[in-house]
């Protein structure tokens, strides 16, 4: 252990930026090397961080876990408040779960702020440790979707699908900081697994007149073509569903599918669905699934990340290629046959 942490520490040798912040500097995008690069504490990490302090202020059941990411994942001010109520396992995130799952079985609520790429690691242990036994656990799944410089190991593109999988959990996706709070209140309220799934970074400017109203999803404009989508892309989907005359369904739980959202979808000639992350098993195929399970008449359409992995390179590359950036929707929804 010390050799690691020694180890650890030298990161960054010959650079005096990294030497004094090894953390900060380990994944980076383009900077002034004489400058070094600006830190912000304006990121989802660090609201849910912020927001997390806030609700273990009057919740002394409210604990945090976390797996070798206290700064990654916007932690440090919860550890700085509450310190014994703070645990890092270490690179273990197998063992952060079903360590959850003990913390929950007396009575406790963890709270295990982890990267969505690395979640992957703990899929076994949701479904034996917690699922089955019907633990009461709450996972912030950062960096999901699109990673940009962090690259292509790091890509969230695979959590909406694999927790799709798994009976006894429901799946938040925020857009919005503000969301991100109201979100992460109810989800340390729920019983069973709650998951609140957020992007790196900032979050975008939100579209005129528009508000959350704590619904499982909301239907703005009219129009025969309705598109939806979820998460950080609803920005981009909704201001090019203004300029090509769509409906924009904005999901806000995604698991399990709202209440009303297939019927209301039924409505529609055209549906398509524009979804940041893998196609197979993703909410997009859920809903295709359910309205021809319901007899649905119209034309459907998915747009998602189709079988393949997504290289390093930067969000506004990866959203261009993968169609996701706003020019590209418009397009899309234009197209006849899509």
């Amino acid at each position: 252990i010390d050799d690691a942490i020694a180890y650890w520490k030298e990161q960054g040798k010959g650079f005096a930026f990294a030497e004094k912040s090894p953390t900060s500097y380990h994944g980076v995008s383009s900077f002034n090397s004489d400058l070094g690069f600006e830190a912000t504490d304006n990121s989802f990490s660090s609201e849910m961080g912020k927001e997390l302090v806030n609700i273990a202020n009057t919740n002394n059941k409210v604990c945090a876990v976390t797996a070798a990411m206290t700064e990654g994942t916007g932690l440090l001010p919860f550890k700085k408040a509450y310190k014994d109520r703070f645990y890092d396992v270490g690179i273990a995130e197998e063992h952060a779960i079903t360590f959850c799952c003990g913390l929950a079985s007396k009575g406790l609520r963890p709270v295990f702020a982890v990267y969505s790429s690395f979640l992957q690691r703990g899929y076994d242990q949701l479904i034996h440790d917690a699922a089955i036994t019907s633990q009461n656990l709450t996972l912030c799944v950062d960096r999901a979707g699109i990673v940009g410089e962090d690259g292509v190991t790091h890509q969230g593109l695979f959590d909406v699908a694999f927790l799709n999988t798994i009976p006894n959990v429901k799946v938040y996706s925020p857009t919005y900081f503000d969301e991100l709070r109201v979100m992460l209140g109810k989800a340390v309220e729920e019983d069973g697994i709650s998951v609140v799934r957020y992007p790196r970074g900032k979050e975008s400017a939100q579209p005129d007149g528009y508000s959350y109203n704590c619904e499982d999803y909301a239907v703005f404009g009219n129009s025969d073509s309705i598109v939806v989508t979820y998460g950080r892309l609803f920005t981009n989907v909704y201001n090019a569903s203004q300029r090509a005359n769509a409906a924009c369904c904005k999901i806000n739980v995604v698991k399990p599918l709202p209440n009303g959202l297939i019927e209301e979808l039924m409505k529609y000639k055209n549906v398509f669905v524009i979804e940041e992350g893998i196609k197979s098993g993703g909410l997009g195929e859920h809903i295709g699934f359910k309205l021809v399970e319901s007899g649905y008449q119209g034309k459907f359409s998915l747009r998602a990340v189709n079988d393949e992995f997504v290289a390093h390179m930067s969000t506004e590359s990866a959203f261009k290629k993968l169609g996701f950036d706003e020019d590209s929707i418009v397009d899309y929804l234009k197209e006849p046959n899509n």
